[in-house]
Parts: C-alpha cells; sequence; structure tokens
C-alpha cells in the first residue's frame, strides 16, 4: 500500500503541472474570444467547454451556455446539437437533471437531421443521465439502444463504451454479478483491439464489483493495474475514482487511516473539478468511519456536509444512502424521533426509485435485448449453411472457370499485342497534348502575373481610401465639437434672458412662453453637453487606475438630487467586497451616470407602486458585472435591440434625444465591455454591464493590432 500512496502523490504533482500549461491554453484562447464572431466565436467558446471540462465544471458551464447562445445566434443545427450536448455533459457531472432536457433537446434535433454521430453520444448520455438520478428502467433502454446502434457500426471503442455503462446501471440495482461480466466484456474488447481509451475505468469498475462481491485483494489489485495503464498522465476524473475505490477497499481491510487519507483526497479532487456525486459520496464515508469510530456527533458533521453537496442536485441514490445512514447516526444517539423521520424519508424514496413500474420495465428491456440477440444468433446459423451451399456451387463454377480462363489467355494475347500498337500510337498523341499544355500553362502563370499586380492595385486604393474614412470621421467629430461648444454661448445668453425676462414680465401668457422657451433651452444645452461627450469618448487617452465604485456612485446619487430626484423613489447599491477593477474612471463613470439616470427618469410614477433602483457591482466568470435594476416602466420588447442607437428614444419622457444609453454603449466599449437589456423573471428591467477586470492588457492588445495595420498599410504602399 505505501508504494501505491508514492505513485499518486507523484501522480498528483505531475497533474499539477499539466494544469499549468492548460491554464496557458485556457488565456490564449479567452484573448482570441474577444476578437471573434460567428462560427469562429462558436468554435473557440467550445474548445474552452472542452479546456475547462478537465479541471473545472462551473468553468465549463460557463460556456458551454455562452455555446449555446452562440449556436442559436448562428442558426446551424449542428453546432446546435454539440452545444446542448456539451451543456448536458457538464450538467450532468454536476448532478443537475436539467441535463435531461438538453440531451433530449439535442437528439431530436440529431436525428431529425441524420446527424448518426451525435445520435450515439446523445443516446449513450441520455442513459448515463437516467443512470445517475436512479432512473434505471430508462438508463438501461437507452443504453441497450446505444448498444445496438453502435453493434451496427461495428467499431470496438463504441461498443466497449456501450457495455461499460450498462454495467453501471446494474451495480446500481446491485446485481452485481450482470455488472462485472459487462465490465470484463468491456475491458476485454479494449485490449484485444489495442484500445487505451477509458481502459482505466473499465479496471476501476471491475474493481468496484469485486468489492460489492466481497473479493477485495481482486479490487486491489484491478486498482493497482488502473495506476499502471495512465502512469503520469492520470486525469483528475480518473484519479478521484481510483482513490474512492482504495477508500472502500482500506474499509473493508480495516486500514482505517488509509481509508480516512485516501476520501480526504477524493474530496479535494473532486472539489477541484466540481464533482458533487464523488465529493458526497467521500463525505458519507468520512462520516460512515466515524460512526464506527462511536463518535456519531462528528459522524453527523460529516453527514450534513453530503447532504449539503447534493442540494440542488437529483442524484437520488446517494441522497437515499444518506437518509439511511441517517437513522443508525440518530438511533446511536437515542434521538428516535429524527432517526423515524429519516426512515420515513427512505422509504418513501426507495419506493420511489425501485417501483413496481421499475421492475417491471428492466424486465421487458431485458427480454427485448435478450430477443435481439436470439434472432443474431439465429441469422448467424442461417448464414453459415447458406455460405456452406455457397462453396458447393463456386466450387463448381471454378472448374468451368478453368476451362474459360484457357480460352480467355489465348485470347488476351491477341488482345496485348493489338493494345502494344494502339499504345504507340496514344504515346505520340499525349506527346503532342503535354506541348500545347506547357504553352497554356505558360500563358496562365502570364494572367497570375497580371491578377497579382490588380490585387495589388485594389489594396492600395482600399488603404487611401479607408485614410480618407478616417480623415472625414475626425472631420466630422471636430464639426460636432465646435458646433456644440459654439452653440452653447449663445443658447446660455437665450437662457440668461429668458430668467431675466421671468422675472421682469408679469403677463401669464408670456410667462408660460417664457418658461417654455427656458426648459427647451436646457433641454438643446443637455443634448449639446451629450453630443460634446461622444467626442470625448472618441478621443479620449484611456488611463487605466483602480476605481472605488462606492464613492463614484455617491457622486452620482448626489448630482441626481441637485436634479429634484423624486423623493418617493428608494436608491440602493451593493459592491462586491474586496472587488478589483483597473479601467478608467472617466469611461466608468460615464457608464454608471447614464445607467442610473435612466432608471430615475423611467421610474414608475403609480400611487400604488413603492419605486425603486438597485445597482448590483460584483463578478461574473472573468468578467466584473454592473446591474442597474429597476421596476420602472419598462422597455417594449421590440425597442430592446434600438435603445442603444443614437437619437432613439424608447419613451416620450426622454429628455437627452436618445443619447443616454448610447454614451454608455460606446464608453463601455471603449473599455473593451459589453451592454445588454432584459427584462427579470419579476418584470424587473435590468441593464448589465461587463468590463474586462483590467484595462491595461486591452489596450495592449489595441496598440499591436494597430501597429499590424500600420505595418500591412506602409507595406502595400511601399510595393506600390
Amino acid at each position: 500500500m505505501k508504494w501505491i500512496s508514492t505513485i499518486l502523490v507523484f501522480f498528483l504533482l505531475m497533474t499539477n503541472q499539466l494544469a499549468y500549461s492548460q491554464n496557458s491554453v485556457i488565456d490564449s484562447l479567452k484573448r482570441e474570444l474577444v476578437r471573434s464572431r460567428g462560427k469562429d466565436r462558436f468554435n473557440i467558446l467550445f474548445d474552452l467547454f472542452r479546456k475547462n471540462l478537465e479541471t473545472n465544471y462551473d468553468s465549463a458551464l460557463y460556456y458551454s451556455t455562452l455555446a449555446v447562445s452562440q449556436a442559436r445566434q448562428n442558426g446551424d443545427s449542428l453546432s446546435i446539437v454539440k452545444a446542448h450536448n456539451a451543456n448536458g455533459w457538464v450538467r450532468m457531472r454536476l448532478g443537475i437533471s436539467l441535463c435531461i432536457p438538453d440531451f433530449e433537446y439535442a437528439l431530436e434535433i440529431a436525428k431529425r437531421n441524420n446527424y448518426k454521430e451525435q445520435v450515439k453520444f446523445l443516446l449513450n448520455n441520455l442513459a448515463i443521465s437516467h443512470n445517475d438520478f436512479a432512473n434505471y428502467d430508462k438508463a438501461l433502454d437507452y443504453h441497450f439502444q446505444s448498444l445496438q446502434f453502435r453493434q451496427e457500426e461495428g467499431n470496438p471503442l463504441d461498443i466497449s463504451i456501450a457495455m461499460n455503462n450498462i454495467g453501471l446501471v446494474y451495480s446500481n440495482l446491485q446485481d452485481y454479478e450482470n455488472a462485472l461480466s459487462y465490465f470484463i466484456q468491456c475491458k476485454d474488447l479494449k485490449e484485444q483491439n489495442g484500445i487505451d481509451h477509458d481502459l482505466d475505468r473499465a479496471y476501476i469498475n471491475i474493481a468496484l464489483a469485486y468489492f460489492n462481491l466481497g473479493n477485495y485483494d481482486e479490487a486491489l489489485n484491478n486498482v493497482s493495474k488502473v495506476l499502471s495503464i495512465c502512469e503520469s498522465a492520470c486525469k483528475d476524473e480518473v484519479l478521484v475514482e481510483a482513490h474512492y475505490a482504495l477508500a472502500k477497499i482500506s474499509m473493508k481491510k480495516k486500514a482505517i487511516n488509509k481509508a480516512r487519507e485516501e476520501l480526504n483526497t477524493t474530496i479535494q479532487i473532486a472539489r477541484r473539478i466540481g464533482s458533487r456525486m464523488y465529493e458526497s459520496q467521500a463525505l458519507h464515508l468520512r462520516a460512515v468511519l466515524q460512526l464506527e469510530e462511536n463518535d456519531p456527533s462528528e459522524a453527523l458533521e460529516f453527514l450534513n456536509k453530503s447532504q449539503a453537496v447534493l442540494e440542488g442536485t437529483n442524484l437520488r441514490d446517494q441522497i437515499l444512502n444518506n437518509y439511511l445512514l441517517y437513522v443508525s447516526i440518530y438511533n446511536n444517539m437515542d434521538d428516535y424521533q429524527s432517526a423515524s423521520e429519516y426512515q420515513q424519508k427512505y422509504i418513501e424514496l426507495n419506493k420511489e426509485i425501485f417501483s413496481g413500474d421499475l421492475i417491471r420495465n428492466i424486465s421487458r428491456i431485458q427480454t427485448e435485448h435478450e430477443e435481439r440477440e436470439n434472432i443474431k444468433t439465429i441469422a448467424a446459423k442461417d448464414q453459415v449453411l447458406a455460405l456452406q451451399q455457397e462453396v458447393i456451387t463456386r466450387q463448381k463454377e471454378q472448374y468451368a472457370f478453368i476451362i474459360t480462363i484457357t480460352f480467355l489467355t489465348l485470347g488476351l494475347a491477341f488482345v496485348m499485342y493489338r493494345a502494344n500498337q494502339s499504345q504507340r500510337k496514344i504515346n505520340q498523341e499525349l506527346a503532342l497534348a503535354k506541348a500545347t499544355i506547357q504553352s497554356q500553362n505558360k500563358m496562365l502563370s502570364e494572367a497570375n502575373l497580371q491578377l497579382e499586380h490588380e490585387v495589388e492595385e485594389r489594396t492600395r486604393e482600399l488603404v487611401v481610401s479607408n485614410e480618407s474614412l478616417v480623415k472625414v470621421n475626425d472631420e466630422m467629430d471636430n464639426f460636432i465639437y465646435k458646433t456644440s461648444h459654439d452653440i452653447r454661448g449663445p443658447l446660455a445668453s437665450l437662457k440668461g434672458i429668458c430668467n431675466v425676462a421671468m422675472m421682469d414680465v408679469k403677463d401669464e401668457a408670456a410667462l408660460d412662453y417664457l418658461s417654455k422657451l427656458d426648459t427647451s433651452a436646457a433641454k438643446l444645452n443637455a443634448i449639446l453637453s451629450r453630443l460634446l461627450i461622444i467626442n470625448q469618448i472618441n478621443h479620449s487617452i484611456l488611463s487605466p487606475e483602480y476605481i472605488n465604485f462606492e464613492s463614484q456612485i455617491e457622486e452620482i446619487l448626489e448630482l441626481e438630487r441637485k436634479k429634484e430626484m423624486p423623493s418617493k423613489i428608494k436608491i440602493s447599491y451593493q459592491v462586491q467586497p474586496d472587488l478589483k477593477f483597473r479601467s478608467d474612471k472617466e469611461m466608468a463613470k460615464i457608464i454608471l451616470e447614464n445607467l442610473i439616470d435612466n432608471a430615475i427618469k423611467f421610474h414608475n410614477d403609480s400611487a400604488r407602486v413603492d419605486p425603486f433602483v438597485r445597482v448590483e457591482i460584483g463578478t461574473e466568470g472573468e468578467w466584473v458585472s454592473v446591474k442597474v435594476i429597476d421596476n420602472g416602466i419598462g422597455i417594449e420588447k421590440d425597442s430592446k435591440n434600438k435603445i442603444f442607437q443614437l437619437f432613439v428614444r424608447a419613451s416620450e419622457r426622454s429628455d437627452s434625444g436618445g443619447i443616454g444609453l448610447y454614451l454608455s454603449k460606446l464608453a463601455t466599449l471603449k473599455l473593451g465591455g459589453s451592454i445588454d437589456v432584459t427584462t427579470s423573471s419579476e418584470g424587473y428591467t435590468v441593464f448589465k454591464v461587463l468590463f474586462p477586470p483590467d484595462l491595461i492588457p486591452i489596450i495592449a492588445q489595441r496598440k499591436e493590432d494597430e501597429l499590424k495595420r500600420e505595418k500591412h498599410k506602409q507595406k502595400v504602399l511601399k510595393v506600390s
């Protein structure tokens, strides 16, 4: 046992080294993701899902969810199938029953489009998920469908996978003899065909079957084979199963300290990869160890942790085991009422899982599978008889063939002589054709040179046109800036004259006109100010610094109070403690100010509603998330895709000319982020902005891209 522990420690060290290399690949893919679009973006998201699947299930689920959204946006049915399959797979590994609708939806599309490879995977995944959630009849049905599908294809690897998974269902049904039979068939098929894929898992499953049959020496022997197969390349998913198996074997051999050590290692790896199933099972066994050592309080603590891990999952088999252990612990503690409650829970869940329908369905599925196998056997025997008859017929045909071949040989000699004469003539014609082809190739080369020259000319024209467009855009920004600045002077004078006139004039009608003129001037002044901000955003030089969101929000709220903010509205904010965010302070303030002002401006002024604005700032995956939530008048569905455009107003209440949200989006893009608007389940309007946590890498990347463009332009101009 000591040498096994030494090898496992070595494997863990190698795994850490591989994880470091893996992180660098993931970081590279994230940088590519920022610039990608369409199918390229989907492919990068799918690669990020697969890379994170090896280390962290939560991150893998994040990227598979984004892949689903991107696939639907692209409208590619194969991508949709792959994305939902990926989403279902990681949800299944996390013990979330929503994986089943994912698989069923993908299977329906795959069958409709005849994606046979995807149908094969989805049948297998549906079977595994139903097995995990203790729907054993459905699991067995899908596995037998998958096995039949794979046997028709004849791929030994695929057949071995189906056999292994059928063994897992029988193992959960505690039919360990049948389980061991399928596991051994799976292992033999892999070894006979030189297949290394998941051979280590086959040995682990055989070890657990021997363990459940009471043959602990064979179980230990098979776990040792696992470690010798994968050597230093053991994945965490294999290691967690190996450590768990060693822990169970050690418990049966009364090596309690060794069992405790293996269980702790299992828990660490399970938490690292996000495997709730193995974390819960390992904590369950820790509770068993404490109960065997007459420490029911400590046992109850471990069991509570195991049950907490299962919260939000549908791993009913493990929940059932926990209920049974609760009964033993509470009986040991003389808490018979609690023991009775969990005894009742155990009985109800056991009936739900192992119902009469389950037994009948499993019996029916096994019978149907055996009938198919019998039909195959009969068909094979008929085929042997047919082959024997065919051999006799062929022997008769061979005699006739020998006679025929003699005459054909003589005829062939004559034909070859004639063919030789024809070949000489053909060779002469081929020589002439070769000369013609060489002449045409020369003409084609000259045409290619001319085409390259024309391409270079058009490229140079595009560079010149692009420079002209940049110049025009700069002139347009300058024009807007100067025009806005020049108009503000006379506008301020007009507003001042209106204010003086309203103090002197007594006529009510005149005062009303002057008041409207003053209000219009104020609105126009606000629009001009925002137009100046557009110019400021476009030409600003970003200055990254660490930003204190609390102080920024307080400054914005102080400005809103000066603008006579409605007294009824309730404003609150929540910032994640110790949040590290480095970006441009002015750009961030523009975004927050416009979103908060927008939420206040469009509040619900009904007497039956208590209006509120809530700002939530924290992290979301690798991003810094800013949400502004309100229960205001809301946004029509048709307007959601337009409100971030310049001069678009979703309501007549808008007094900024439809510029505020455009400024927010413009500043967000300047900081390398994204912004969108959704409606929550409660009907609240939610504006969400995602920022990169550090602006410095974004600026560096933009400079690098700009340098590449400049080099390309210089190269084109130099060639011209």
